[in-house]
């Protein structure tokens, strides 16, 4: 039996050719033409650009998570998750979107955030990452600053009861599972 360190590794291919083929407000599509480094074979790829992405990990001072729920278009469902969103440009850090995400969607504010680690939402086809900032001492200072097209109801919940709403199937939503994931990973190093 061999040793699965033994094994040839994936070898990264060389983009040959790329255009636009979309542009969808959020993100934007890219045809790639890319060639195998070793065999020589060609294909088409198909990825997504699209900025970084923030979420924000929200704790009251009595250590409560801070929970949104809003009407998801892809899943056409409403969905349980941290606040977050989209790095705008004049913001200077991941730290500064994820508490800016948070006063817009909750109207909370809490100490400068500490980023937890990132992900790449889907690798197979998107560039961009996603950061999980955690913001202690959150305390409600003013009312939600929504989008034109956003409604999100605010629910606090002990971190665990969230947890557990992620095994459970309540949270479902991808990215907010990896933040929770990242929460209590952060908390039992607290112990």
């Amino acid at each position: 039996m061999s040793n699965p360190s033994d094994e040839p590794k994936p070898a990264a291919w060389e983009i040959l050719s790329e255009r636009q083929v979309a542009d969808c407000k959020v993100y934007r599509v890219f045809e790639q033409q890319a060639r195998h480094p070793i065999d020589g074979r060609e294909g088409t790829f198909y990825i997504m650009r699209a900025p970084d992405w923030v979420q924000a990990i929200p704790l009251t001072r009595s250590g409560e998570i801070i929970l949104v729920n809003q009407y998801r278009f892809g899943s056409r469902q409403l969905s349980w998750e941290v606040p977050g969103g989209v790095m705008d440009p004049h913001d200077k850090s991941p730290a500064d979107a994820a508490a800016r995400e948070l006063v817009e969607e909750t109207g909370y504010v809490g100490d400068t955030g500490k980023v937890l680690g990132f992900s790449y939402p889907n690798p197979a086809l998107q560039e961009n990452r996603t950061h999980f900032v955690l913001i202690e001492n959150c305390e409600l200072v003013t009312s939600q600053s929504l989008d034109q097209n956003e409604e999100l109801t605010v629910k606090l919940v002990q971190p665990e009861e969230a947890i557990a709403m992620a095994r459970r199937g309540e949270i479902s939503h991808t990215i907010a599972v990896n933040a929770l994931f990242l929460l209590e990973g952060y908390l039992k190093e607290q112990v």
